[in-house]
C-alpha cells in the first residue's frame, strides 16, 4: 500500500513539472534556436539519411488501422491531418527549406499532393506509401533533382559522352553464331 501510494506521489510530481515549463517552441514550432539549426546538416544530402529522417518520423505519426467494428487491422495508415505535420517535419529536418518556409510551401503544395496520394478520398495513406509521397511533395526540393548521373541529369550522356564504335562496326556480316 504504501509503495503504490508512493509510485503515484512520483508519478505525480513528474507530471507537474512537466507540466509547469509549457511549450518553448517558436512559432515555426521549433524548439532549438535558429543558429543551432542552421548548425545541422545531414551528411551530404544522400537518399539514405533522407530516408531515415522519414522513416523516423512517419512512423511516429502512423497509426494502427481501425476496423468499424474497432478491431486493429495491422496495417500502419497516416492520416490526412497527421501527414501535413509530418510532410512540414521532414520538409525541415532534411534543410529542404528553412523553418520560416515550411507552412507557405505546405500551403501551396500539400493538397495537390495528397490528392494525387489519397485518389478515393478516404483521408489516409498506407505507411509503405510515405516515403513516394514526401518525395512527390518536395518536387524540386529533392536534392537528386538534375544531380549527375540520375534520370533528370540532361547535361551527361548522348553528345556530350558520345559512344565510339570500330568505324566497321556496323558492317559485320553475319554468320555462324
Amino acid at each position: 500500500m504504501k509503495f503504490t501510494v508512493a509510485i503515484a506521489a512520483l508519478l505525480g510530481a513528474t507530471a507537474a513539472i512537466r507540466m509547469t515549463y509549457g511549450d518553448n517552441s517558436e512559432p515555426e514550432g521549433r524548439n532549438m534556436d535558429t543558429a543551432r539549426w542552421q548548425e545541422m546538416h545531414i551528411s551530404g544530402y544522400n537518399g539514405a539519411d533522407e530516408d531515415e529522417i522519414m522513416d523516423n518520423i512517419f512512423s511516429k505519426y502512423s497509426k494502427e488501422g481501425i476496423t468499424p467494428s474497432g478491431h486493429k487491422t495491422g496495417q500502419k495508415l497516416l492520416m490526412k491531418d497527421d501527414a501535413k505535420i509530418a510532410a512540414g517535419t521532414v520538409l525541415e529536418a532534411a534543410h529542404k527549406l528553412k523553418p520560416a518556409d515550411v507552412p507557405a510551401y505546405l500551403e501551396a503544395n500539400f493538397e495537390s499532393s495528397w490528392g494525387h496520394f489519397d485518389q478515393n478520398h478516404e483521408g489516409w495513406i498506407r505507411y509503405e506509401e510515405t516515403h513516394t509521397f514526401q518525395r512527390f511533395l518536395q518536387g524540386q526540393l529533392n536534392k537528386f533533382a538534375n544531380a549527375p548521373g540520375s534520370i533528370t541529369d540532361l547535361s551527361s550522356g548522348g553528345p556530350v559522352y558520345p559512344l565510339v564504335y570500330p568505324l566497321d562496326a556496323e558492317s559485320v556480316p553475319v554468320g555462324k553464331v
